[in-house]
């Protein structure tokens, strides 16, 4: 399908688009995000701060952000839901989340939204390790601790989890409001929590290869918190999913036993009243 035509297909418009981008301490790098989104996909980009220290705010809002607003906490985690929460507010039908540090190339848009706009998916996730070579924009160390993760999580959730940690993502707004933001972390970890969630709603979640590159920037994850941080969360996810299993289990389904059982208690009440009116 042709995404950039959508918008004539049955003579009505597309599903309004949103691009969330959260962002702290990324002036020189984020107004080149925004530049390179194409703005005949996307509708609205909203910029969520998190309390950065420099000119993010002021360069987001030079470069074209239709909305820039400020993390209610600190974490990526709580500037997604914050972005997403505005974006809903601001009528959008389908949600992106790229990173501010440009390692996600917004020329790949158009492939993330595919499987949605084709209504193949609920959830669409990047996936940069199947096609990605140690080295090519992943460090060794980093792509090993990547694929453990992608295990641990897909074991974990059920899900055919080819990125766990990828943060290239797309959703529909009838499948956001499905899921409990509250139960998503407000940190590090965002991605597998969003997955947890998916597995508990039973949302069709779908990848599709993008390039993996690296952010320009340091990153922020130090592996002393990171690992036992992960840790608790998947453990945590665990044990959510297997509660809304067995919660799913204890809810009877009717079978031709229980449908036959009550249309005879129907007929039984039925033959009892008709005793009970008096002869005329």
């Amino acid at each position: 399908m042709n995404l950039r035509s959508t918008r004539h297909r049955t003579g009505r418009e597309r599903p309004k688009v949103a691009a969330v981008i959260p962002a702290f301490n990324e002036s020189g790098r984020v107004g080149r995000v925004i530049d390179a989104i194409p703005r005949d996909l996307v509708d609205d980009i909203v910029v969520v701060d998190d309390h950065s220290t420099d000119d993010t705010v002021v360069e987001s809002a030079s470069n074209g952000a239709t909305y820039v607003t400020t993390s209610r906490s600190h974490g990526v985690g709580a500037a997604i839901k914050t972005g997403y929460r505005e974006a809903l507010i601001r009528g959008a039908d389908v949600l992106l989340v790229l990173a501010g540090d440009d390692q996600h190339d917004p020329h790949e848009i158009p492939k993330v939204l595919e499987p949605l706009l084709n209504g193949e998916a609920d959830y669409v996730v990047g996936d940069r390790l199947t096609a990605c070579q140690r080295g090519n924009g992943m460090s060794p160390l980093r792509f090993v601790g990547n694929r453990m993760l992608t295990v641990a999580t897909r074991v974990i959730t059920g899900i055919d989890v080819r990125d766990s940690q990828c943060g290239y993502t797309a959703i529909t707004r009838e499948a956001l409001r499905k899921l409990d933001l509250d139960r998503v972390t407000d940190s590090w970890g965002v991605p597998n929590d969003f997955l947890i969630e998916c597995a508990c709603r039973g949302l069709r979640v779908r990848y599709v290869q993008i390039k993996a590159r690296a952010g320009f920037r340091r990153s922020y994850i130090r592996l002393y918190s990171y690992v036992p941080r992960m840790t608790f969360i998947l453990l945590r996810g665990a044990l959510r999913i297997a509660k809304t299993r067995m919660d799913k289990r204890e809810i009877p389904e009717p079978g031709p036993l229980s449908v036959g059982k009550s249309m005879l208690e129907g007929h039984t009440s039925a033959m009892h009243g008709h005793r009970r009116q008096p002869n005329i």
